[in-house]
């Protein structure tokens, strides 16, 4: 008998190659790349938005939500993810998935950097799309001295 295939809707989901030097902070334990990962895994197609609360995300992951609180407020402080309504949205200047076009990635990475802003911060990063590298605002300039 032939076996039944299943459709299941899939997106393709980007991460700017230059964040991954990002992720290779020391201050990361494996709890705190899990809850990320989770958070990917969830993240809504149209607007870098995971809708979960701790507590879910907690049990949906058979962790210990003091483990989840502790690597949210990791995440959030490296701004690889910032809260919002319902949740937290995944900084789009380093991850993305579904159909997007220049200027949909450029309204959503506008409104990320917003939501940092109303946190009383200055965004970290900025993805120059023209010029094809990540910005990092936390990294002394290179002096041109130096060439």
């Amino acid at each position: 008998m032939p076996r039944r295939r299943v459709s299941i809707p899939v997106y393709w989901g980007a991460i700017i190659l230059d964040s991954f030097k990002h992720l290779q902070d020391n201050e990361f334990t494996g709890s705190d790349y899990k809850v990320l990962f989770f958070l990917c895994e969830h993240m809504n197609k149209e607007n870098n938005h995971t809708y979960m609360r701790q507590t879910k995300i907690a049990a949906d992951m058979n962790m210990d939500k003091g483990n989840i609180s502790r690597s949210i407020t990791k995440l959030r402080k490296k701004q690889l993810i910032v809260k919002a309504e319902n949740g937290f949205m995944l900084n789009p200047h380093l991850f993305y998935v579904g159909k997007r076009d220049r200027n949909s990635r450029i309204k959503i990475r506008e409104e990320f950097d917003g939501l940092i802003r109303k946190q009383g911060e200055e965004p970290r990063f900025n993805l120059n799309e023209d010029d094809y590298y990540l910005e990092d605002f936390t990294e002394p300039l290179e002096d041109d001295d130096d060439f």
